[in-house]
């Protein structure tokens, strides 16, 4: 959650604190849950009353933006509000998360946690109470923002399925390439667990006969650091089927596709009972 603080020298201070159960959601879910009232509410009430946290990134916010003002982004943005504090802002860059865990020095924050964006919004979150519709407020309120959100998501779904291509092409016509790959042993490292979970998700999406599709760059960073860091991810059915896949230490996530939100809410019910 946002812990909120005042000192001398800053009006308001944004303390990022994370409390399990933590829990990322597809935009495609998070959508369906703000629509389909019911189920989202019992998962909402669920998540609160464990205590738990809410993973959202700026993925999420180049996707909700992406909708346009209009009745569907009203519901979502007023489902994301009921949650409160109860949500924490991370970078689901994969490639920058893992340089954060390999400099990572003693006192240093989560390396999940997107600290230019949780900085931006201490500095420009508007009156009012604190939760995710006002972070979507004070990020609409400035134009330049959402370009650069929207551009770093361009470049990265880009350069993601260029290079996803190009190996999947010489994964099917190079023979030394193609046994090296299926032969190669990820080693798990606890301090930087996201280049392991990176690799596999890798192997996995090279290896497939399915198409790489431009949408799949962006559906690629919803899975990895979320996978690492949460208890819990929710994805769509062809990337929840990618991650079960692919071995994933016990101490990393468990997945659910965008149909099994009662199973998700089952099992967070039934934590500490």
């Amino acid at each position: 959650m946002l812990k909120i603080s005042t000192s001398d020298y800053a009006p308001l201070i944004l303390t990022p604190e994370v409390t399990p159960p933590i829990v990322y959601l597809d935009t495609c879910v998070i959508r369906d849950l703000a629509v389909r009232k019911a189920i989202g509410e019992l998962f909402r009430r669920s998540l609160l009353e464990k205590g738990g946290t809410l993973y959202l990134s700026w993925a999420h916010l180049v996707e909700l933006f992406g909708l346009g003002v209009g009745p569907t982004y009203e519901l979502v943005r007023a489902y994301l509000a009921s949650f409160g504090t109860s949500f924490v802002v991370i970078d689901n860059n994969a490639k920058t998360v893992s340089d954060r865990e390999t400099n990572m020095t003693v006192g240093k924050q989560n390396p999940a946690f997107d600290e230019d964006l949780l900085k931006y919004l201490a500095v420009n979150w508007p009156t009012g109470e604190l939760s995710m519709g006002m972070l979507l407020k004070a990020v609409a309120d400035k134009p330049s923002l959402i370009a650069d959100l929207q551009a770093k998501h361009r470049r990265l779904k880009h350069n993601l399925k260029a290079a996803f291509d190009e190996a999947r092409a010489k994964y099917r016509t190079d023979r030394e390439f193609r046994r090296q790959l299926d032969n190669a042993q990820y080693v798990y490292l606890p301090m930087n667990p996201t280049d392991y979970v990176y690799k596999q998700m890798s192997r996995e999406c090279i290896v497939t006969h399915e198409h790489f599709m431009p949408s799949d760059g962006l559906d690629f960073q919803h899975c990895v650091v979320p996978l690492v860091y949460c208890d819990y991810v929710v994805l769509d059915k062809k990337w929840a089927r990618r991650c079960r896949k692919i071995h994933i230490p016990p101490s990393e996530g468990v997945v659910f596709n965008s149909v099994e939100t009662n199973e998700l809410v089952h099992e967070i019910n039934a934590l500490n009972s």
